[in-house]
C-alpha cells in the first residue's frame, strides 16, 4: 500500500493551499483582490523557472509543436486560475474546492467527443451523483428561509473544471514523451505570460498588485511561495504514484482532496478563526458532510 500513501500526499497538500488562497483573499489583506493576487502568482514563475532550468537544462529537447502545446497549457492554467479565485473569493473553501471533482467528467466528456469512448453504467452513476452532490454543497438558505441555489458559484467553477480538464489532457499528452520537469518549464512560461497579458492590459489588476506588494508584499510573496511549493511537491507525488499504481486508484485517492479542505477548515476555524472561517453550525455540517461524501463516493465509481 506504499503507492496510496504516496498518493495521498497530493490532496493533502492541495487541501492547505487551497485555504492558504481562500486567506490570501481575505479583507485581512488591505487591498487585495483576485487580480492582484493572480498577478503574484504567475509573475512568481519568474523564481520558479530557474528552478526547473537548473533540474534539467534540455529544455529544448521537445518539438516546436510540443513546445508550443506546453506554453498553451500554461496560458489554460491561468485562465482557468481566474474563475476558481473569483469563486473562493466569495465562498468557503469546503464548498469551492469540492466541485474540482467536476473535472473527471469533463475529460470523459472530451474523450467522447475525441476519441470516441464511452462510459459504463457504473461511471454514469458516479458522473450523476457528483453533480447531484455539486448541487447539494451549493444549496443555500437566505434570510427569509428559501433555498436558493449558488449560480455564480457553480458557473464559475463550471468554466474553471472545464479549462483544467483540456489542459490535463493536453499536459498529459506531451509530459509523457518531454517529461514532467521540462513539459513543467514551459508550462510556467505560459502561465508567465497570462500575469504579463493581465499585468499589461489590466489596469485595475496592476494598481491592486502594487498597492498590496506595497502594504504587505513580504508576506504575499511568503505565502504564495509556500503554497506553490506546496502544489509541486503534490504534483510531484502524484506523478511518481501514477507510475507504481493503476492510474484509476490513483484518481480515486485524489477525490479525497474536498474531505482534506473540509477536515482543515473545521480545525483551523477551531483553533486558528483569524486565518480561517467555515459555516459550522450543525445545519452547514450535515450539508457539507453529506455533498462531500456523495461526491467522493462518485469519484471513486468514475474511476471505476
Amino acid at each position: 500500500m506504499t503507492w496510496f500513501l504516496i498518493a495521498l500526499i497530493g490532496p493533502i497538500l492541495w487541501a492547505v493551499v487551497n485555504h492558504i488562497d481562500k486567506y490570501l483573499l481575505s479583507d485581512r489583506f488591505k487591498g487585495s483582490n483576485v487580480g492582484a493576487l493572480m498577478l503574484f502568482s504567475t509573475l512568481l514563475c519568474f523564481v520558479i523557472l530557474p528552478v526547473f532550468y537548473f533540474i534539467n537544462s534540455d529544455i529544448f529537447s521537445p518539438s516546436v509543436f510540443n513546445i508550443i502545446i506546453l506554453i498553451v497549457v500554461g496560458l489554460l492554467t491561468g485562465l482557468a486560475m481566474l474563475p476558481y479565485m473569483y469563486a473562493l473569493d466569495q465562498d468557503e473553501s469546503s464548498i469551492v474546492v469540492p466541485l474540482f471533482q467536476l473535472i473527471p467528467i469533463w475529460g470523459y466528456f472530451l474523450a467522447f467527443v475525441m476519441l470516441g469512448e464511452t462510459l459504463n453504467w457504473v461511471q454514469m452513476v458516479g458522473c450523476l451523483l457528483i453533480i447531484f452532490g455539486s448541487i447539494v454543497i451549493t444549496l443555500e438558505e437566505d434570510a427569509d428561509e428559501k433555498i436558493k441555489f449558488k449560480k455564480r458559484t457553480i458557473l464559475l467553477m463550471l468554466l474553471s473544471t472545464v479549462l483544467i480538464a483540456v489542459y490535463e489532457t493536453l499536459f498529459k499528452f506531451v509530459a509523457v514523451d518531454a517529461g514532467f520537469v521540462i513539459s513543467t518549464f514551459w508550462e510556467q512560461v505560459g502561465l508567465l505570460l497570462i500575469g504579463i497579458i493581465l499585468f499589461i492590459f489590466f489596469k485595475n489588476y496592476r494598481v491592486g498588485f502594487f498597492n498590496l506588494l506595497k502594504t504587505q508584499g513580504k508576506k504575499i510573496i511568503s505565502l504564495n511561495i509556500g503554497s506553490e511549493s506546496l502544489s509541486i511537491i503534490g504534483n510531484l507525488a502524484t506523478n511518481f504514484a501514477l507510475i507504481i499504481a493503476p492510474v484509476a486508484l490513483v484518481l480515486t485517492v485524489n477525490g479525497f482532496q474536498p474531505l482534506f479542505v473540509f477536515i482543515y477548515g473545521v480545525i483551523f476555524t477551531l483553533l486558528f478563526p483569524k486565518f480561517c472561517h467555515e459555516k459550522l453550525s450543525k445545519k452547514h455540517l450535515v450539508q457539507k458532510i453529506i455533498s462531500i461524501l456523495v461526491i467522493i463516493v462518485g469519484s471513486i465509481l468514475i474511476s471505476k
